[in-house]
């Protein structure tokens, strides 16, 4: 497997606390939305589960892993977004909600962007700094190097392993070699 694609996933305290900050900050929250954004409370309840999930082994763990659950289907259902646990690493940002579905096998890099309207089928695997536009679709079996733009409404078909590219199309293609370095260059 190429060490591009080689995430770490919580697996401590202090994980989770660096994990929920990056994301806090990737999405802009601080004040009364620590309380009101779902997208954060979204955010907080699937860092929660991962903690859980890969570190926790009481009793009193599994109860709060079925507490977290419940709270993060309610809002899965509510957002539209289906983002699994263990699919992203940490800074994910989440702009707008609605029509997500990300597959349980996908794994992708810190610092990734994913607006509304994006499927990610199984078996994806996508380096740090990705950005998934309004509307892409990635196909199964699909590896995307570091610092991508996938363009809104594009279908990627087959893997791209190089990075700072720009895909768009159906199916897609290669149009830009400037890639992805933060949320300012798009």
């Amino acid at each position: 497997m190429n060490t591009n694609y080689v995430i770490f996933m919580i697996a401590s305290k202090q994980d989770l606390k660096i994990y929920l900050d990056a994301d806090r900050r990737a999405n802009h929250i601080s004040g009364l939305s620590l309380f009101f954004n779902k997208t954060w409370r979204y955010l907080k309840y699937m860092r929660k589960i991962e903690y859980l999930t890969n570190c926790r082994q009481g009793k009193l763990s599994k109860i709060l892993l079925l507490w977290y659950r419940y709270k993060f289907r309610n809002l899965s259902v509510l957002t539209g977004i289906s983002i699994p646990p263990n699919t992203f690493g940490k800074g994910l940002y989440i702009p707008h909600y609605g029509a997500i579905v990300v597959n349980g096998t996908v794994r992708f890099g810190d610092n990734c962007v994913i607006q509304n309207g994006v499927n990610v089928s199984d078996k994806v695997w996508g380096g740090q700094h990705c950005y998934l536009g309004a509307g892409a679709k990635i196909l199964i079996g699909v590896h995307l190097g570091n610092h991508t733009i996938v363009g809104a409404n594009a279908v990627v078909t087959k893997s791209f392993d190089e990075e700072n590219v720009v895909l768009a199309g159906v199916p897609a293609r290669i149009i830009s070699h400037k890639g992805f370095k933060d949320r300012k260059t798009v």
